[in-house]
């Protein structure tokens, strides 16, 4: 295995590669749990061919390395990520194109959802609105198929372009012609709830093309007051009161009752271990008091699920990714 300094070396060194690259970058504030030690290697690549070439490189030296959005259903190790992270925050770009009967808009999978909300309300275009307030990327959204206020983010989406992984070898100019692709959402066939047809394949979402009707300026006003509604209903909820990612565990809706409810009805709501707590008002958040560890969170993940199962039967499914 090449050194970490020779890799970055060999990245930086290649014509085609546009973007930063950094050492032993604190994980705990590129997520939302604001947790975890440093990753060796923090590559931010601006473009497709970038993504290959870093990713190419590190297969060539067999350096695992993980995709990172904007690191909101994310929980860092506490000793730090051994690889390098692809971050596609500087995959940030927006298009829009408008047809006779649609508002088409292409956000860059680094694009905040936040940014995308904005964009498309202060035009007047629908769709978006629920999602006000949802931390994370486009592209993580696109990549769990994002639910919010019964709205699943994938819904919207008419074709995505990324990178298929598998197709990346080790010679990165081979890999430059035959790795980046194009999927057509069917949403019917290939999506479902918090799942889409890139939650198990290993691939970078590089952007996502969504589909809106037409816009009508004199609604923005409406829209963002719409935004605003729902910022403050999370708000209330506390949804930003503590560092989190999230929900904890999906909802099985056909058990009946969403995973919260089971938690809070197993006593556990306001539970702490370390510097983590079950959130007194909601069970299915587990909040960063100050100084939580990474470890914290996980004990607590474990103690839900062997309570819930111990008085339900049921198995909890963790929605969050513990690298």
């Amino acid at each position: 295995m090449s050194s970490i300094f020779e890799i970055v070396e060999n990245i930086n060194k290649c014509q085609f590669f546009s973007g930063s690259i950094r050492q032993n970058e604190p994980l705990s504030q590129r997520t939302t749990m604001k947790v975890g030690g440093n990753a060796d290697l923090f590559i931010c690549p601006s473009d497709s061919n970038s993504v290959v070439i870093a990713t190419s490189i590190l297969k060539k030296n067999r350096i695992p390395f993980f995709v990172l959005g904007g690191g909101s259903n994310v929980v860092a190790p506490d000793n730090g990520f051994r690889g390098a992270i692809i971050s596609t925050e500087n995959l940030n770009g927006i298009s829009h194109e408008t047809t006779d009967k649609a508002e088409k808009i292409t956000f860059g999978s680094g694009t905040p959802t936040k940014d995308a909300v904005e964009y498309t309300c202060s035009r007047g275009i629908s769709g978006l609105e629920c999602f006000a307030g949802l931390p994370g990327t486009c592209g993580g959204a696109a990549f769990m198929n994002a639910r919010c206020y019964n709205a699943d983010f994938g819904n919207l989406i008419e074709s995505i372009s990324y990178i298929d992984l598998d197709s990346v070898t080790e010679n990165y100019e081979e890999s430059l012609e035959k790795s980046v692709r194009t999927y057509s959402s069917n949403f019917e066939a290939d999506w479902s709830y918090k799942k889409s047809p890139f939650t198990d394949k290993n691939t970078v979402i590089l952007s996502v093309k969504m589909k809106f009707s037409l816009a009508d300026p004199s609604k923005a006003g409406n829209l963002e007051k719409e935004c605003r509604k729902y910022i403050d209903d999370r708000e209330s909820k506390g949804h930003f009161k503590f560092p989190s990612a999230g929900s904890v565990f999906k909802n099985n809706r056909d058990f009946g009752q969403p995973s919260g409810k089971l938690i809070d009805d197993a006593g556990l709501k306001g539970t702490e271990f370390g510097g983590a707590q079950i959130a007194p008002w909601h069970g299915n958040f587990i909040i960063n008091k100050g100084n939580a560890r990474a470890s914290d969170i996980e004990e607590l993940v474990r103690l839900a699920k062997s309570r819930v199962r111990e008085k339900t039967g049921f198995n909890l499914e963790c929605e969050i990714i513990f690298l």
